[in-house]
């Protein structure tokens, strides 16, 4: 195998491919292409033309940062490749963020096995994370 770690946006309808066959749900094509040309970082990883891993850093660039779309192809998962993803990740960190910044992550079990070996932690018991529940057609308030 040939594989090649890229600081590049893979095509909408490749990223579509790859959440499917790494487990994840699927995305709107074209919302897609519109939420990867509006990334600050895009790491693909390929096996020749084929690609087979992805992550993504998303936010201000000033202050919030959040790795978004860590995936594995399932053919090719337990054999590093997202590890190798992580680490291009925080090398983008280490380069431009600060000690103010605020990076953050949801992280899928078992995953979030991976993301402890680089600097992320549970959040402390005075703060708690959420998830807006977007209905289409709901605005109650």
């Amino acid at each position: 195998m040939s594989m090649q770690l890229m600081y590049e946006v893979p095509a909408a309808e490749d990223y579509v491919s790859l959440r499917l066959r790494s487990g994840m749900d699927n995305k709107d094509v074209e919302r897609s292409r519109i939420a990867l040309k509006n990334s600050l970082l895009t790491i693909s990883m390929y096996d020749k033309e084929k690609l087979i891993g992805f992550g993504r850093v998303v936010g201000d660039g000033g202050i919030t940062y959040v790795v978004s779309d860590i995936m594995v192809d399932r053919e090719y998962q337990r054999r590093g490749y997202a590890e190798q993803i992580m680490q291009a990740i925080d090398r983008y960190f280490e380069e431009n963020t600060h000690e103010d910044s605020y990076i953050c992550l949801i992280a899928n079990s078992p995953a979030d096995q991976l993301y402890h070996k680089h600097q992320f932690e549970y959040l402390p018991e005075n703060k708690c994370g959420m998830l807006r529940n977007q209905t289409k057609g709901s605005n109650s308030r």
